[in-house]
């Protein structure tokens, strides 16, 4: 690649990286914490492919290696690729990479027997309030205050359908439908994805349709056997945008 490709391909990485970082999109691959760092990267790659270029100008009339210079044989478009992520923005992960295994179930540990319970913090006010899904299975899980048996919940996620040929179920499974989320520790390679079984007020919808659902959690349905997936008995269901922040 001669001189000219290589300081456009630094240019088109620089705006690229800057371009997803102030948008948004760069929720889709990596977690939010980490985009001061990202915007500081696409600027130092705008500016050393600025001074790369303003140098190759300066230096045009110099004696130049013949090594950089191969007839015939085509470099610019090597450069589409990188272009491309200027225009084309990748889906975030969503059910398809459920279904197809490329994304695997986030583990949940059992609590220890004779005391592996805590009491936690009493839910957020009001007839049924939003938590995130991570809170939810967590509470399931681990909360002994009983403060779920007792309260109506709000939680968002997208709809993974199991039965037929959809992904089975934390149970190995295949009936109704469950409610997901992917959540990432640093960036999309590490994904792993929560789950919780639906029932009651369920509306069919296709996979990756985002939905806020309001229910109740089946008391104790959160098991060993079940990687400590909770049911949730639907009694509203609508559906919602994709939120900024795909991954929670």
């Amino acid at each position: 690649m001669n001189r000219a490709a290589q300081n456009f391909a630094l240019l088109l990485i620089g705006a690229a990286v800057l371009k997803i970082s102030l948008d948004g999109t760069f929720l889709r691959y990596v977690r939010p914490g980490l985009q001061p760092y990202l915007v500081a990267s696409g600027v130092a790659l705008l500016l050393l492919a600025a001074v790369a270029i303003v140098r190759d100008i300066r230096g045009h009339d110099e004696p130049r290696d013949h090594a950089d210079h191969h007839p015939g044989r085509p470099q610019w478009p090597l450069l589409a690729p990188i272009a491309a992520l200027l225009i084309i923005v990748p889906p975030a992960l969503g059910a398809s990479s459920v279904q197809s295994g490329a994304t695997a179930a986030a583990g949940i540990a059992a609590p220890a027997s004779g005391g592996g319970r805590v009491r936690f913090a009493p839910l957020p006010a009001g007839p049924a309030p939003t938590i995130r899904m991570y809170d939810l299975i967590d509470r399931a899980a681990y909360d002994s205050s009983g403060e779920l048996d007792r309260r109506q919940i709000t939680v968002q996620g997208f709809v993974i359908r199991t039965e037929e040929d959809g992904s089975a179920r934390t149970d190995g499974t295949h009936t109704g439908f469950d409610l997901a989320r992917v959540v990432i520790t640093c960036c999309a390679a590490d994904a792993q994805t929560l789950r919780i079984h639906l029932d009651g007020a369920v509306t069919p919808l296709p996979d990756d349709t985002w939905v806020s659902v309001q229910g109740r959690v089946v008391p104790n349905s959160a098991t060993p056997q079940d990687n400590m997936t909770p049911t949730v008995t639907v009694t509203r269901m609508q559906m919602i945008p994709p939120p900024a922040r795909v991954y929670g």
